[in-house]
């Protein structure tokens, strides 16, 4: 079980990081709209895929569960 600790503090890390690029990037003016709103959406898309693989990861745990009891 502490493995699987591990990969939900590693996704969990992953999700906060990203939020924090997407922050970031919504605030930089440095950059043309074209170009941060390409970064955006790439950044929203890294962070849907963190999160469903944190859905995946608790719904096998809570299988897991099930099966023990």
């Amino acid at each position: 079980m502490r493995i699987i600790n591990i990969i939900n503090n590693e996704l969990i890390t992953q999700q906060m990081k990203l939020e924090n690029e997407l922050e970031r990037a919504l605030n930089l003016n440095t950059i043309d709209t074209e170009e941060r709103v390409k970064l955006c959406l790439e950044t929203v898309n890294k962070l849907t895929e963190v999160h469903n693989n944190i859905t995946t990861l608790k719904s096998y745990i809570n299988k897991e569960v099930k099966k023990e009891n």
